[in-house]
Formats: structure tokens, C-alpha cells, sequence
């Protein structure tokens, strides 16, 4: 159908298709997005983990729903959470508008704060050492062979209240005589023929797997016999 010159209306369907074409046109919303991230994503506990959450594509207001994983909830994602356990945890966000919907997530690990190991000072025997008959000047027992001495060191103790092992070299000569930890092993006699004898009596505390060496160290006087 012609208007005028040079205008033309189309008619019939054709006319219609040319009107109604618009009216099929189907409106699309935008994609609502939603990305997250730990920082920071690992470290030992107790661990304070802030998520940056970043939100596109939102057809007006929304609301965030987050789990941290941990049985702990909320719906602030600026705020901070100490995840105070180790273990590997999963931090999901739910971002919610009136027509749509966007999840996201990440994980956190967390690792067990570290054993130091500390060393522990141990206070020496208190080492209390007796002769009979006691010692003379010089810190020496002079007497006619064979002389009989009698070591004691019933007197010593322990502010550990660690095991304490008597050793007693009467000869002086590296060989202990005695070696123990009953009480048995804190008094001793002893026979001398003559000679001069640089006796030598150890008091030591012992530790669980390890032996406290060259503590509570007590140096007898000779046995000197004419």
C-alpha cells in the first residue's frame, strides 16, 4: 500500500510482523556474581581470617548469608572470625536479591600451633657427705692399716625429687666400688691396706632417659696409713 510518493505501508501480515515484532522480545536480567577470598588462607591456630567478598550484577539490595565451616554462621561479611582448631575449613557465601540468587566459597587451612620444647633447669643434689672417723686437717684420715672408714651420704637430697645414683670409688683409681640408687648405696665401709687413696663419691640426680652427669659431686678426704 502506497502513502504519498516514495511511502510505502505494508499490509496485511506483513503490516502486523512490522507492528508485533517488538512484543516477543523477552527481557533478560543481569547474572548476578559473587567471587570471595581468604586472607589470610592459612596459617596456625587460633587464626583470624578476614573474606573479601565482591558482588556484581545485583538487581537492587541484596543480603549475604556466610558459614564459616567451623558451626559458626552469620550475615556480616566484613566481619572478621578466628577459627581457633586446626583443620581445613570451607567458608561459603550465599548473596541473595529478590529474584536472584549467587554462591561462592573458599577455604582456610589451619594449622596446630607448633611444640617448642622448653628446656627445664634441674637444681643439683644437695650432697652431704660423712667419714668415720672424720677427717683430720687437710681434709685427710690417717690411722694404722688396715683402717676401716665408713662413707655416709644418708644426709643428701633432691629439690627434684629426682632418682639419685651413689657411686663411690674408695681407690681413687676410676673403679666405683659402689654404683646404685637404693638407699643402700648412700653408706658404704670400707677396708684400706696402707697407701694413700684419693677416695672420690658421686651424688647424681637422674632424669627421665637422661642422666644429669657431674651434678651434686663431692671429693672425700684421703685415707692416708703410715
Amino acid at each position: 500500500m502506497w502513502i504519498g510518493p516514495g511511502v510505502r505501508i505494508a499490509a496485511g501480515a506483513a503490516l502486523a510482523t512490522l507492528l508485533g515484532g517488538c512484543r516477543g522480545d523477552t527481557l533478560v536480567a543481569p547474572k548476578l556474581e559473587a567471587t570471595c577470598a581468604a586472607n589470610p588462607a592459612s596459617g596456625v591456630d587460633p587464626l583470624l581470617v578476614t573474606v573479601n567478598l565482591s558482588v556484581a550484577g545485583a538487581e537492587g539490595p541484596f543480603t549475604v548469608g556466610v558459614n564459616y565451616g567451623d558451626g559458626i554462621a552469620g550475615a556480616d561479611p566484613d566481619r572478621p572470625h578466628t577459627f581457633v582448631a586446626a583443620g581445613v575449613y570451607t567458608v561459603a557465601f550465599t548473596v541473595s536479591t529478590a529474584r536472584q540468587s549467587a554462591r561462592c566459597s573458599t577455604t582456610v587451612s589451619v594449622s596446630p600451633l607448633p611444640l617448642v620444647p622448653v628446656p627445664i633447669e634441674n637444681t643439683p643434689p644437695r650432697a652431704v657427705f660423712q667419714t668415720t672417723p672424720p677427717a683430720g686437717p687437710g681434709d685427710q684420715i690417717v690411722g694404722p692399716a688396715p683402717l676401716a672408714i665408713r662413707f655416709n651420704m644418708c644426709g643428701s637430697s633432691d629439690v627434684d625429687h629426682d632418682v639419685l645414683r651413689w657411686t663411690m670409688d674408695f681407690q681413687g683409681d676410676g673403679t666405683n666400688e659402689v654404683d646404685g640408687t637404693t638407699g643402700g648405696g648412700r653408706r658404704r665401709d670400707f677396708t684400706y691396706p696402707g697407701g694413700d687413696y684419693p677416695a672420690r663419691v658421686r651424688g647424681t640426680a637422674l632424669r627421665p632417659h637422661r642422666e644429669r652427669d657431674g651434678v651434686g659431686d663431692r671429693q672425700p678426704p684421703n685415707a692416708n696409713k703410715p
